[in-house]
């Protein structure tokens, strides 16, 4: 979406994706975050979690990705902010992941060729039903045509 598509109050909703033992495995293999009770289902279940556990910014990470499959952010030019994250409940291997997002300020008047847009968004774990991370992203988003004197 471009600039001049975003309104206040505008709603998206995402597919969903489910999270594999092995998207756990590699993200914790790249990123080093090698908790156990990311990797070992005893080790988690003697935390008090019902198995091993997806790491938080693995969610996180897949929020972003599934609202890129909605196309709004398809002419994004940077992620300016993360902000307001809360994790709220564990996503396990075998769960399944949607976002449901809120457009909650544009900023028009940030540059001649593009703004700034706000974005709520949650994750919801389908299997349970409950709300996994919530939080906002800020992008700067290009207009379709520069506005005139840039």
């Amino acid at each position: 979406m471009w600039l001049e598509d975003f309104r206040e109050g505008m709603a998206f909703s995402t597919r969903s994706r489910t999270v594999t033992p092995a998207d756990v495995d590699l993200f914790a293999s790249l990123t080093w975050a090698v908790n156990p009770i990311f990797l070992n289902d005893e080790v988690a279940r003697s935390r008090g979690l019902g198995g091993r556990v997806a790491p938080g910014a693995l969610t996180l990470s897949y929020a972003i990705g599934l609202l890129y499959q909605t196309g709004v952010f398809d002419h994004i030019q940077a992620l300016t902010r993360i902000s307001e994250v809360e994790f709220r409940s564990p996503v396990q291997p075998g769960d399944e992941i949607s976002v449901e997002a809120e457009v909650v300020e544009v900023k028009r008047d940030l540059r001649p060729d593009a703004g700034a847009v706000t974005i709520r968004f949650r994750v919801q774990n389908l299997r349970s039903g409950k709300t996994a991370v919530t939080g906002s992203l800020t992008v700067i988003v290009l207009r379709s045509k520069p506005q005139a004197g840039g």
